[in-house]
């Protein structure tokens, strides 16, 4: 390239002009100053999306869900990436503020660091700014995979009261399930007293409740069918639910999570779900949220279920079909 062919012809002339140290320091100087404008032109945003088209793992009842049909992209979420500093911060803050002062505003703003290497004193002071101005703006920010060095340099450079509304998640999921949570609770401050608004609501979800109460109610039958065959098993928060083996096992009550080796939410199962190695993912263990109760198929007591009694047995798959195509 032209530069680099230049920067060698600079050097040279500054080595027979001044001296060798000289000479290299010239050179070492060109290439950083070559580096910044180089690095500030890659995009430090990896990806951005509204919760409308990507919402989290998480497991929610049916208004919710309506909910956040209606609302999701009132929630914007940004992957970032790369070094930040003051040459690629600049058009990045810039690109944020605009979200900001366009008129369709967002309520919640999710920034995601996990693939950020690093950001220097002036990056994270430029994003101290910009979080105090979102949040005169009244949007509620949201940082995940934030490395404890950069909360450090937040709250230096923000008030105490400005950095005690700053949220942080370990990751990008917990992120937005923590802007799902605010779209939801928004919604239903703005909808206190409206009755208009809330039978709207019910009427959007009517069918969907009654799929989910057949649903319960067929999980239910099944479990009285199926406790010959079954093993009960209580677990508390913490607690691993299984290692990816052939069990089947049935989530009675509470709330389970698939977590991926670096402990990433891949799923998370509710009441009525089925927990097995299917459809669990890329996750290396199922653990329990709070206290969770279970019922445990093994693949031999499948088996004598089979032989059996076959149509209760293709009433279990029809069922485990039907939970896993919604």
């Amino acid at each position: 390239p032209w530069t680099d062919y230049g920067t060698i012809v600079l050097i040279a002339l500054a080595i027979t002009g001044v001296g060798l140290l000289e000479g290299v320091g010239v050179g070492m100087l060109v290439m950083l100053v070559f580096f910044a404008v180089r690095l500030s032109r890659v995009d430090p945003v990896a990806s951005q999306f509204s919760l409308h088209e990507r919402r989290s793992k998480r497991t929610r009842p049916v208004p919710e869900r309506t909910i956040l049909l209606s609302e999701g992209k009132r929630a914007l979420a940004c992957e970032l990436r790369g070094y930040l500093f003051f040459g690629s911060v600049s058009p990045l803050i810039e690109r944020l503020g605009r979200m900001l002062d366009a008129t369709s505003r967002p309520a919640c703003l999710a920034l995601d660091f996990a693939q950020v290497s690093g950001v220097d004193f002036s990056a994270a002071n430029t994003l101290a700014r910009y979080i105090h101005r979102t949040q005169t703006a009244g949007v509620q920010v949201v940082l995940s995979a934030v490395t404890p060095e950069l909360l450090t340099r937040l709250e230096r450079n923000l008030q105490p009261e400005v950095f005690a509304d700053v949220a942080t998640e370990a990751d990008l999921d917990r992120a937005r399930e923590r802007c799902e949570d605010h779209l939801i609770a928004s919604w239903r401050a703005s909808a206190e007293g409206d009755d208009e608004r809330r039978s709207l609501l019910l009427g959007q979800t009517a069918t969907d409740i009654q799929r989910h109460l057949e649903r319960q109610i067929e999980f239910e039958e099944l479990l009285e069918l199926l406790a010959p065959w079954t093993e009960a098993r209580e677990s508390v928060a913490g607690e691993q639910l299984t290692s990816l083996t052939s069990d089947l096992q049935l989530l009675v009550e509470g709330k389970a999570s698939a977590l991926a080796p670096d402990g990433e939410r891949q799923r998370q199962f509710g009441a009525g779900d089925a927990i097995w190695p299917d459809n669990a993912g890329a996750a290396t263990r199922i653990v329990a949220e709070g206290p969770c109760r279970t019922v445990s198929l093994g693949a031999k007591a499948r088996q004598r279920l089979e032989e059996q009694d076959a149509a209760l047995s293709l009433r279990l798959y029809r069922y485990l079909l039907a939970t896993r195509l919604d």
